[in-house]
């Protein structure tokens, strides 16, 4: 096997000759995350040469022609890059640039004088050929996609052309220097089985180490310890209990709450900026790692133990209400607040007034209306570092305010919520998908009822209107039975009692022993059961679940 392996920059690797995609690899398949992705990779390039993996080939090392094995998404990615800017470029009539890119990077010449293309990939053909590697006066932008691969490699050059076609010349020649300057490894095997079998080697199954584990080999070597402390192992083995098999997604929602949201991927790097700073101090970045990481366990499974002070249940209500929304999204900025209120830095009114406000925007537009939370992961982790950033107390409330109205903003209408709360919110013993959801919502109008100052616990969901037919009752639809409007709250020892009675022989049961305001409410209000206060009642929870 002859195998030779260098690291080369991009510049340097499209001048070695021509590049062929075999028709057996896979389509293009970059998604708008990985482009995203990779320009994030390029903006680092620009302060320093960036490593972005290797490249297997078929070929003699010193060869003109390869076969590509293993990087035919990133070669590809990069040529279309580089024809967007060639592109633009002559738009600007900045011809000598956009002939330099040309002549050097996207064509060539053998030395007989033939003009030939370095990337010749038959898979997508025409679409690459005609719309992305032609210059502008052969270039065929109505050609129309037929695969998959073909969509994308379009969508990826209208993105990187819209993104670049207002920069000007130097801000051009800046990014395609941070292109051609990306650093790759370069791995040429003369046979094709053995450039598979490197290939394999190379791409062998494994735990990759994660941002939390190369930063930990960081702290480790930097930390300044003490002879009589087990530190920053303790801390560490304490930062990992805490998170357990969520370690890497709180080191995301932790970075975007303090420093800025990245990928997991770019995590690492962008820890190795900061601690370059000045100001950075090992040994304060493991107390903090490990203050928030107690704060992130708060977050992801709350207990009302920690919630003890005055008012403080509040908190934990909205917490546990995120958590039976399954809300992730929010994590960076729930972080930040409680951060700043166990540092005195916002009151607890505050924090329990942006909880709130979270918790209502979820349960509307989440559980109830099944809306997307798409874009609000940006709007948080913006909001949590600005409330981070801020250094006085009334500016802090300021953001939040800020942050409540925008989430105001983006509130599904009450006929959204009205039109899919028959769809959320009831319960059967046949039908318990939704209990946990229903049991919020009864339980927040009675929390509201007792203002916070109790914990429901022993309490279990009654049908007002009994599950099961009998001859106290007229017989009414099963859609009538699990409604929200036919259910309540109730303490579980009354519930066992009552079964199928009639509703006098309940409402008089329930009126004397049950401490639940807004079912005794309900009781107390209606001297009959029929449909007919089931459909009121549930009009009735409607508006005041929406504006609660």
């Amino acid at each position: 096997m002859n195998v030779e392996a260098r690291s080369l920059l991009i510049e340097n690797v499209l001048k070695k000759g021509q590049f062929i995609i075999p028709d057996y690899q896979r389509e293009y398949d970059w998604t708008d995350e990985n482009l995203d992705e990779f320009l994030g990779d390029i903006e680092d390039a620009k302060e320093e040469n960036y490593f972005i993996g290797h490249m297997v080939c078929e070929g003699n090392f010193n060869s003109s022609k390869f076969k590509v094995i293993d990087g035919q998404q990133r070669i590809t990615t990069i040529t279309i890059m580089l024809c967007v800017l060639r592109d633009i470029f002559a738009e600007k009539a900045l011809y000598n640039l956009s002939d330099g890119l040309n002549d050097n990077y996207i064509f060539a010449r053998d030395k007989d004088n033939n003009e030939y293309i370095i990337l010749d990939n038959q898979m997508p053909y025409p679409v690459l050929q005609s719309y992305v590697q032609s210059k502008l006066d052969k270039k065929n932008k109505k050609i129309k996609p037929k695969k998959s691969g073909e969509k994308k490699i379009i969508q990826a050059y209208d993105k990187f052309y819209k993104k670049w076609k207002d920069l000007n010349e130097k801000e051009l020649k800046s990014l395609r220097d941070a292109i051609l300057n990306l650093e790759i490894i370069f791995v040429a095997v003369d046979d094709e089985v053995d450039a598979f079998t490197i290939f394999e080697t190379l791409n062998a199954k494994g735990k990759d180490l994660t941002a939390l584990d190369l930063i930990k080999n960081q702290v480790f070597k930097k930390y300044d310890s003490e002879s009589h402390l087990n530190q920053p192992n303790d801390s560490w083995k304490e930062i990992i209990e805490n998170t357990k098999e969520k370690s890497m997604k709180f080191l995301n929602y932790f970075w975007a709450s303090k420093y800025k949201k990245v990928s997991d991927r770019r995590i690492y790097k962008e820890f190795i900026k900061e601690s370059k700073k000045d100001d950075f101090d090992f040994n304060n970045f493991v107390k903090d790692l490990l203050d928030n990481s107690k704060i992130y366990k708060q977050i992801i499974n709350p207990n009302s133990n920690d919630w003890k002070q005055q008012g403080e249940f509040r908190v934990y209500f909205s917490l546990s209400a995120l958590q039976t929304f399954n809300i992730q999204v929010a994590n960076s900025v729930l972080m930040s607040l409680i951060r700043e209120y166990k540092g005195k830095n916002i009151s607890l009114k505050y924090l329990v007034k942006a909880l709130s406000a979270i918790e209502k925007f979820h349960f509307i537009n989440n559980a109830v209306v099944g809306g997307r939370s798409s874009g609000l992961d940006i709007m948080y982790s913006k909001m949590s570092r600005e409330i981070y950033i801020k250094k006085d107390k009334q500016e802090k409330h300021k953001v939040i305010d800020e942050m409540i109205k925008k989430l105001k903003d983006k509130l599904p209408s009450m006929e959204q919520f009205e039109s899919n709360i028959d769809k959320r919110l009831y319960f059967s013993s046949s039908y318990r998908k939704q209990k946990k959801l229903v049991q919020y919502a009864l339980k927040k109008l009675e929390y509201e009822k007792q203002n916070y100052n109790i914990e429901l616990k022993d309490i279990s969901i009654e049908h007002i209107y009994p599950e099961n037919f009998n001859k106290n009752w007229p017989k009414i639809e099963i859609d009538y039975i699990q409604n929200i409007g036919n259910l309540v709250l109730l303490d579980r020892d009354i519930n066992s009692s009552i079964g199928n009675k009639s509703y006098s022989d309940k409402k008089s049961i329930i009126m004397k022993k049950s401490t639940l305001i807004t079912t005794k409410e309900v009781f107390e209000k209606h001297e009959n059961w029929t449909k007919e206060e089931i459909k009121n009642r549930r009009n009735e929870l409607i508006k005041i679940l929406y504006e609660i």
